[in-house]
């Protein structure tokens, strides 16, 4: 099995229901190089990394932000999303402002930590409702701009050094796969 096999079945484990294009999982093997990131502005990049922070934050081990997350999501977008996409994430951060703004006077990176994790739930819940509406109806419809921003902070995250090692217990080989297995209190899943 090749690594980017092995990527791809690592992210759909870990991250769920992975929507993202072929070319992610090619680009995310490569090293990175932030001066290739061109795609946001800097307001954006702030955004974004404060965002991807309110996912993954750091605790005791580093969150999303500690393993680069935020620079991968825009050499992701800038490099691997279609333009229509590449739309969705940035009105999406543009609404999210625009409603910080309308709600709190104030940026999504001044709010305190509940406040942005209670407007990120409240989006989340929109978004799954308006998904359950369109599967009622049959309308084939893009995935809400909160959906497709988890997964990418997701797969960025469970596909960095960081993520890989110091949030998941890092085993080559990690034996028999066992999904019911017992976990002790502190232990780490398995990564490979």
């Amino acid at each position: 099995m090749d690594r980017r096999e092995l990527v791809k079945i690592m992210s759909v484990m870990v991250g769920g229901t992975i929507a993202l294009p072929e070319s992610v999982f090619a680009r995310i093997a490569e090293p990175l190089d932030i001066t290739k990131a061109k795609f946001f502005t800097g307001k954006q990049r702030k955004l974004v990394a404060a965002i991807a922070d309110c996912i993954i934050p750091k605790t005791d081990t580093p969150g999303a932000v500690e393993a680069g997350v935020p620079a991968w999501i825009e050499i992701l977008v800038q490099d691997c999303l279609t333009p229509d996409d590449q739309k969705i994430i940035t009105d999406g951060l543009s609404s999210l402002e625009a409603d910080v703004k309308q709600k709190f006077n104030s940026t999504f990176a001044k709010l305190t930590v509940a406040q942005q994790i209670a407007l990120l739930t409240e989006m989340e819940k929109a978004a799954k409702e308006t998904e359950a509406k369109n599967r009622a109806a049959k309308i084939q419809a893009p995935r809400a701009f909160i959906r497709q921003f988890k997964e990418l902070t997701k797969f960025c995250f469970v596909n960095s050094e960081i993520g890989g090692t110091q949030a998941f217990e890092f085993i080559i080989t990690p034996g028999r796969w066992d999904g019911a297995m017992d976990l002790k209190p502190g232990q780490k899943a398995y990564s490979f």
